[in-house]
Order: C-alpha cells, then structure tokens, then sequence
C-alpha cells in the first residue's frame, strides 16, 4: 500500500516514547493513558521555544453539560477563527498538551484558535464530547461572527469536528466555513485494509484501536450515530470544504481515504495532504522531527488557502 518508509526520525522518536514491553491498551486505566500522553508530550516539547502569540488566556464558555474550559490564542488582526479539538482517543489530552501546536496554528494562520478541552470518556461518555465541542462552536460562532470559522482536530479530535459538520448541517446550527481534519477516526472499520496490513512499526495495534472503539461507540446512544463517527453518516452532501490530512502509515488511512472520496462525490471541496513517510500523531512530533514540522506547514498552507480565496467567507 505504501512503498515509502517511515522517516527515520520518526523511528527514533517512537522508540524513546515506546514502553520497554508491548503495553495493551485495555490492560491501562484512564488516567495511566493520560499520564503517558502527558510524559510523551513533555519529550516531544522539551527544549523547544513556544512560538509567540499576541495574547493567550484561559476561560470557559458556556455548555450544556456545564462551563467548557478553552484557552484562546488571538492576533492583533485575525483572519478567522479556528476551533480545535485535541487528540488522545477520546480518553486523553488536554490544554496543556496542545499549547505548542495550538500557538503555532494561530501563528501561522493569522486565525483565532479556541482550544477546547472538551469532556472525556470513559467518566462522560458519548454524547458529552460531542455537545462540549458543538457548544464551543456555537459560542465562537457568535463571538466572532465577522470571521470565518473553521472547526479542526487531530485524530479524535478530528472526529468530533466531521462530526460537528454533520450536526450543524442537519440542525441548521452555527455556520460552519471548513473543516481541517488531521489523521481522524472516521468508522470502526477494524478490518479496512490498512488495519489489516500494517505492521508492527505502526505505534498503535489494532487491538488496541478495537478496544479504544469499543469504549467510545460500544454502547448506546453512540450506536450508528454520525454524530459519533463520521463515516455511519448516510450523506456527506452540503458540508464545508475539507483540508485533510492523512498519515501513510496509518492504521486508519484506508477510511479517511474512503471518507475524502466520498467528500468528493458529494459535492465537497476536498483537499487532501498525504505524508506517506509519517505515522498517527505526527501533528504533535513537529518539533523534533523535520519532517513533521514541514507537514505542520503544509497544513498550515493549505487552512491559509482554505481562508484566503473566499471559499468560507460568508
């Protein structure tokens, strides 16, 4: 399926961050994922110089599981607004996490990004991330209403915001200009072809995505529900131009592939960055390895271009 390697950095790199034994995801609590997301972090940020922003501040909007903590990175002379939710399947992640990658985002777009640490499963399941992350968008839709707004994620977070588009489509929600989907989960399709092909180098085993799957849509009301992952929508007609990122090491790349096809036959403005020598996750790698930070910049290239020629404006 994919011929190129795997950058050697990124080779390194998971090498240092990987468990000196194979670690089952189902075998961790909650907080022992969460902490491992947070020691990996640390690593992957460790030396590295924040990029400057304007003004950053922390505060909570409005939701209907109660406040939402966001922390909000501002320009002196936004161009629009981004609404970003994390990655860490839906279990793991948090502000802090994200704050180098969120600073860069906003550096590089010239855009206001409203980072949201939506709830997390297994204490709130299903609906709670997705409302948290609709609600968020609701408010920045009302707050910045001069600006286009775009929703963005890396992996679950990229999921929940396909999912926001969807929900926003079918209750003539917020207005949603475009989304920027980084790695997401789109289906439970456990037995798509880059599930089954991928190798042990790939960081997270498929094991482990069934399990993960299975803690997030396994139960009811999650079932079937586009509004839990994208790809059980019946039509993807009507939704905002898409920027999607895909890794070519990738266990879920075979669906997100699938998932821009069917954008495309839509009708959906679809632009599609392939990194066919990075894996899962690379967003947050950026600054140490060279080849992430230069995938970093094409994707800021592209939600640039996303802005600039007028295809979310109003």
């Amino acid at each position: 399926m994919n011929e190129t390697p795997i950058d050697p950095d990124v080779v390194d790199l998971l090498a240092w961050v990987g468990p000196p034994e194979q670690v089952v995801a189902a075998d961790l609590t909650a907080e022992q994922h969460r902490q491992g997301g947070r020691d990996a972090m640390a690593y992957f940020t460790q030396d590295a110089i924040p990029v400057a922003v304007h003004h950053v501040s922390d505060e909570t909007v409005p939701g209907r599981g109660g406040d939402i903590p966001v922390r909000i990175y501002s320009p002196e002379s936004p161009t629009a607004v981004i609404v970003f939710m994390h990655g860490g399947a839906w279990m793991t992640g948090d502000l802090d996490m994200s704050d180098f990658a969120m600073r860069r985002l906003s550096h590089d777009t010239t855009s206001v990004v409203v980072s949201v640490d939506y709830r997390l499963i297994p204490e709130h399941p299903f609906p709670a991330g997705i409302d948290d992350t609709y609600d968020a968008i609701s408010w920045a839709r009302n707050v910045y209403s001069e600006l286009p707004l775009l929703v963005a994620g890396d992996s679950a977070g990229g999921t929940l915001s396909a999912c926001a588009a969807l929900r926003a489509r079918d209750e003539n929600g917020p207005r949603i200009d475009g989304q920027v989907l980084i790695y997401p989960g789109i289906d439970d399709d456990i037995d798509a072809p880059s599930m089954v092909e991928m190798g042990d180098e790939v960081p997270i085993s498929r094991e482990d995505l069934r399990f993960l799957l299975a803690q997030y849509v396994g139960h009811e009301p999650a079932q079937g529900s586009p509004y839990a992952l994208p790809g059980w929508a019946s039509s993807l007609e009507g939704l905002p131009p898409v920027v999607i990122a895909i890794a070519g090491h990738d266990r879920l790349r075979s669906s997100e592939e699938n998932f821009a096809r069917r954008l495309q036959e839509a009708g959906v403005p679809v632009t599609i960055q392939l990194d066919p020598e990075l894996v899962h996750a690379w967003f947050d790698f950026a600054p140490r390895v060279p080849a992430a930070d230069r995938a970093f910049t094409r994707l800021t290239d592209s939600v640039n271009d996303l802005i600039h020629r007028g295809i979310t404006t109003a």
